[in-house]
């Protein structure tokens, strides 16, 4: 399968981006009413409510990668995960935490001789175009015949 354009991806990560803030938010919600109400801003509750946060991200990233190899936005995008393992999903998970947020990844990427992220690089994964033909679209506005 061809792997997917970086533009591709790019636009998934930017989708990825608004629903993990949606995520974050209801996590921090149910973070503060299992807190009873109290301000988890402050204190060991900060360092509690960042790694509850984490562990939500980590297990919202590991199922859909796991079951599919697709996240809503890899979905929405076309993009899947291939030559995923659980230990390759831990992997990429823990790299992308490290990489993508710093933009050492996307960096890479534009060096990288396949174009793969370095978090895909590391992890030994790939992300491919999951398109119905399992073909790249082509930009001609012609219909077959």
């Amino acid at each position: 399968m061809p792997t997917a354009g970086l533009a591709r991806r790019l636009a998934a990560m930017v989708y990825e981006a608004l629903l993990l803030f949606a995520v974050a938010f209801f996590a921090g919600w149910l973070f503060f009413f299992a807190s009873g109400g109290r301000d988890a801003t402050a204190g060991w509750l900060r360092h509690a409510l960042q790694i509850f946060v984490l562990v939500v991200f980590a297990a919202y990233f590991l199922w859909c990668w796991l079951r599919g190899g697709q996240t809503l936005a890899m979905k929405a995008w076309k993009i899947r995960l291939v030559e995923v393992t659980p230990t390759k999903a831990i992997l990429r998970f823990f790299y992308s935490v490290i990489f993508v947020p710093t933009g050492i990844s996307l960096l890479w990427a534009l060096f990288d001789k396949d174009r793969q992220f370095l978090h895909d690089r590391l992890s030994g994964t790939r992300l491919v175009y999951a398109g119905v033909s399992g073909a790249p679209p082509t930009t001609s506005s012609a219909s077959p015949p």
